[in-house]
This record gives structure tokens, sequence and C-alpha cells, in this order.
């Protein structure tokens, strides 16, 4: 049992990075490389790279959370938002506060 499950880790280790590479080619099609980021940073919390938090990053309250990529070339760097916080993210009036 020890083998197959050691298979199954690295099956999933080579299958994160395929997805990380297609989600940083800049010759594929955006609906692709975001996809690709997706099932990245899905396989990475599965594998322990990422740890989903008990609350939500910006209003601290205990709800369902759902993954927010600020940027699909960086697959790994997420936010773990509630529904109503990511929706007020992916909002068209939305911008990031400057740093500094």
């Amino acid at each position: 049992m020890k083998r197959v499950r050691r298979f199954r880790q690295h099956a999933k280790l080579a299958r994160l990075h395929r997805q990380i590479e297609v989600a940083r080619d800049p010759t594929r099609p955006r609906r692709i490389r975001t996809r690709a980021s997706r099932y990245a940073a899905s396989l990475a919390e599965a594998l322990g790279l990422l740890q989903r938090p008990e609350r939500c990053e910006w209003c601290r309250r205990r709800q369902r959370l759902e993954r927010h990529h600020w940027d699909h070339h960086q697959p790994l760097e997420v936010i773990y938002l509630c529904r109503d916080c990511h929706q007020l993210a992916d909002g068209p009036d939305f911008q990031l506060p400057h740093a500094g």
C-alpha cells in the first residue's frame, strides 16, 4: 500500500509541474492558462503545498472559501476569500491598493 500511495503522490506532483508550465506559457490561449492555474492550485492544496485557512482573508468570516488568483501566471499565489469578497475582488471597478 505504501508504494501505491507514493506512486500517486509522484503522479500528482508531475501533473502539478505540467500545469504550472501550461499556466506560464504565453503562447497558449488565456482560457487554457487560467484553467491550468486553477488546477495547479487545487493539486498543490491536495499535496499539502498550500494550506486552506479557516477564515476569509479579507473579512475574517467563517464561510466556504474560494481560491482567488490575482495573476494566473503565478498559479500557486492564491488568496482564500468567501464568496462575497471574491465577487468584490473580481468586480470591474476593484483596484489593488498601492503599496508604499
